[in-house]
């Protein structure tokens, strides 16, 4: 197995908590999954530090319902890996049920913790 591919099994396995996280609504959880340096971009363009972030989904700003993976590529560059992706999510946002398709990209950071996810920033898919 290559390096990489090890590091990717890693990752794979960190965006899943993630998602297991978000979708329990474990946020304790889900913090230390997540860099202090977090910037994070919604497909509606709200842009969030980690603090905004994690107290909204705290609060029930944010509540996810699905988080389907369609597509996923990795590009590892030493301490540093990328995912571009295709997710569909299911969330309420302020309490409105919202089904959005996205293409995405991640950026991970390796830090003495471990991965952690420092940035996400997505964009709409057009439905036809």
């Amino acid at each position: 197995m290559s390096t990489n591919q090890a590091v990717i099994e890693v990752l794979e396995a960190a965006e899943a908590a993630r998602c297991d996280a978000l979708l329990k609504q474990q946020i304790d959880a889900l913090e230390s999954l997540i860099g202090d340096d977090l910037h994070y971009v919604h497909s509606s363009a709200t842009a969030e530090d980690k603090a905004l972030y994690l107290a909204r989904l705290r609060d029930k700003y944010y509540v996810y319902h699905g988080l389907q993976s369609l597509a996923r590529e990795w590009r590892v560059f030493n301490d540093l890996a990328l995912c571009n992706g295709d997710i569909a999510i299911e969330v309420e946002v302020k309490g409105a049920r919202k089904h959005i398709k996205s293409r995405y990209l991640q950026v991970w950071a390796k830090r003495a913790s471990g991965w952690q996810m420092i940035s996400w920033h997505s964009t709409p898919i057009p439905q036809t």
